[in-house]
């Protein structure tokens, strides 16, 4: 299970990963807009997997083509 977490990222790191800022990340988390529900740890903070970031990326180029 270790390997696991380790493929784990905060809110932040993902913020830093995609330049979204952790409020719009919370939004698209309330509007659905993630593809998957986004995972819970241990006090309830937000853990997003590499799957997670990489549909971030392509929103933000559907955003940016207008889409």
């Amino acid at each position: 299970m270790p390997e696991v977490e380790q493929d784990l990222l905060s809110i932040g790191q993902v913020a830093e990963r995609t330049g979204l800022s952790v409020h719009t990340l919370r939004f698209y988390e309330r509007e659905g807009i993630l593809a998957n529900p986004v995972s819970r740890g241990p006090g309830g903070r937000r853990c997003y997997s590499e799957s997670d970031v990489e549909w971030l990326r392509l929103c933000i180029i559907l955003r940016a083509s207008g889409m």
